[in-house]
């Protein structure tokens, strides 16, 4: 790796801070995943999120070829360019609208395994060779990972063990890694607290069905604040029941490590799809009128006690409205914001991540209420239907200041009926805004009327094919498995390509 001048003793302080935390993050996942059976595209999908993380990309991938080609792919976000391409690329290219992407190969000695790429938007006056030098140490950790897992394998070759990573079409049998009584079948997708993973649970009669385990990150089972709010989450969805919202159906404890068993949401987050297309006003309106309906049963639950349990989102964004390919939409990730941290190495050029769905006063740190979320929902509104976020200044502090005291005027494309709807969901003070969530879907719904499920879920299953084709393989690989037999030795999971939630 050629040597890199640092342009003050801050940048040189914080790439070592950031290269030290990138060897921790390494070392607990290998561990983690080796101690529990789980196979590598389970550790590569938590270590490809947990690097952009630290450098705040917005997307990422990770791909692995063995002797004839792909064998594991992971994509986290929107790379804006072919995934399969990108793996035979190096050093850094810049994308459109500012982002960079950040390309470092994966090797063992001469032998080329693969590569690993970030994207990172910002102004990068070195060209970005901080960022490349981070990415290349990422690549590097990765390396060892790869190592490590391969050596567990049968094979005269090191391309030949990985060939054993490669998806097979026929489907998979055989035992699978476990947490608790659940069998493990692929990686979904990883966050700043938790990685998610659809699993399989079965009865006496090898009846069951696939569901979405979420298992606390090896990194933060040793921290309690953390833990806690895992186990609230746990707690708090176990209250919830609404058809917008996510199904809880379980938590545990598993090897050391905190679990618990959700719904498995087969869709697409409103994020994804406002990237990929301009829906109609319509198909807004039903997607916010649905989440609306989802906060209201949400901010009207009820303890054991029977007094109100309070609950505010707190983090409400496009990313955990999940919109199904039957057209229903889902609330995700009630009671997990409260303590949410994200740690960035804070190197020249990078764009730090911006508080851009606060409400005024979560942004000035008083008390919320219900109402702070339905602020939220006014914003993703607004970006819904403008494609652009009402008050990113492209600066933490500027935002938030913005959200406090600039005002909005109305864009020429929403008409004054619906603008009176957005106008009041995002009024400054709480109380000048709708009393409660089902108060802002029916006035949503009278200015702009909502597209029945089934438009929506036909808009998704069009526009987003081979997701459902993942989905669907899912389930034929689950209805074809016979009942499980006692976990011994775990076969390989088979790996997710396309974009990991």
């Amino acid at each position: 790796m050629a040597s890199v001048e640092f342009p003050s003793l801050e940048a040189e302080v914080s790439f070592l801070r950031g290269l030290t935390a990138v060897t921790r993050i390494a070392d607990e996942i290998i561990e983690d995943c080796l101690e529990r059976g789980l196979d590598l595209d389970a550790a590569v999908d938590v270590y490809l999120t947990q690097c952009a993380r630290l450098v705040n990309a917005s997307a990422g991938f990770v791909g692995l070829r063995g002797s004839k080609g792909p064998v594991l792919t992971r994509v986290l976000g929107v790379l804006g360019v072919d995934v399969f391409e990108a793996t035979g690329w190096s050093g850094c290219r810049p994308l459109p609208e500012g982002r960079m992407l950040f390309c470092a190969p994966l090797t063992l000695g001469r032998l080329e395994l693969g590569t690993m790429g970030l994207v990172v938007a910002g102004r990068f006056d070195d060209g970005g060779a901080l960022v490349m030098k981070l990415v290349a140490a990422m690549a590097d950790q990765l390396d060892n990972a790869v190592l490590a897992f391969i050596a567990l394998a049968d094979g005269a070759h090191v391309l030949e063990k990985l060939d054993d990573l490669a998806p097979e079409e026929d489907p998979v049998t055989g035992t699978r890694a476990r947490i608790g009584r659940y069998e493990l079948v692929t990686p979904l997708g990883t966050g700043g607290m938790a990685q998610v993973l659809v699993a399989r649970t079965r009865g006496p009669e090898g009846l069951g069905r696939l569901v979405a385990l979420k298992r606390i990150l090896p990194q933060l089972v040793s921290d309690p604040d953390m833990v806690k709010q895992f186990l609230d989450e746990a707690r708090i969805g176990l209250r919830l029941s609404h058809s917008n919202l996510v199904t809880i159906h379980d938590f545990g404890e598993s090897q050391g490590a905190y679990f618990l068993v959700m719904e498995l949401v087969r869709g697409v987050d409103f994020d994804r799809l406002l990237k990929t297309l301009r829906p109609s006003a319509a198909v807004v309106s039903a997607v916010v009128v649905q989440a609306l309906h989802g906060l209201h049963a949400a901010h009207l639950a009820r303890g054991e006690d029977g007094r109100p349990l309070q609950l505010v989102h707190r983090d409400l964004s496009p990313h955990n409205l999940m919109v199904g390919f039957d057209g229903r939409v889902k609330v995700l990730d009630f009671g997990v914001a409260k303590a949410r941290a994200q740690r960035t190495v804070t190197l020249p050029g990078i764009v730090k991540g911006k508080p851009l769905y606060m409400s005024p006063e979560q942004a000035l740190g008083r008390r919320l209420d219900a109402r702070s979320d339905l602020f939220a929902m006014g914003l993703i509104l607004y970006e819904a239907f403008t494609g652009k976020r009402a008050f990113d200044r492209g600066d933490d502090v500027a935002s938030m200041e913005a959200i406090c005291d600039d005002r909005l005027s109305r864009p020429a494309s929403i008409h004054p009926k619906l603008w009176g709807v957005l106008e009041q969901a995002l009024a400054k003070r709480p109380e000048d805004r709708f009393a409660h969530a089902q108060q802002m879907a029916e006035a949503l719904t009278e200015a702009c009327p909502p597209a029945r499920d089934g438009e929506v879920g036909q808009l998704v299953r069009t526009h987003f094919p081979e997701r459902l084709q993942g989905f669907e393989r899912l389930e034929r690989v689950h209805l074809a498995s016979g009942p499980p037999t006692s976990p011994t030795r775990a076969t390989p999971v088979v790996p997710a390509k396309g974009p990991a939630r």
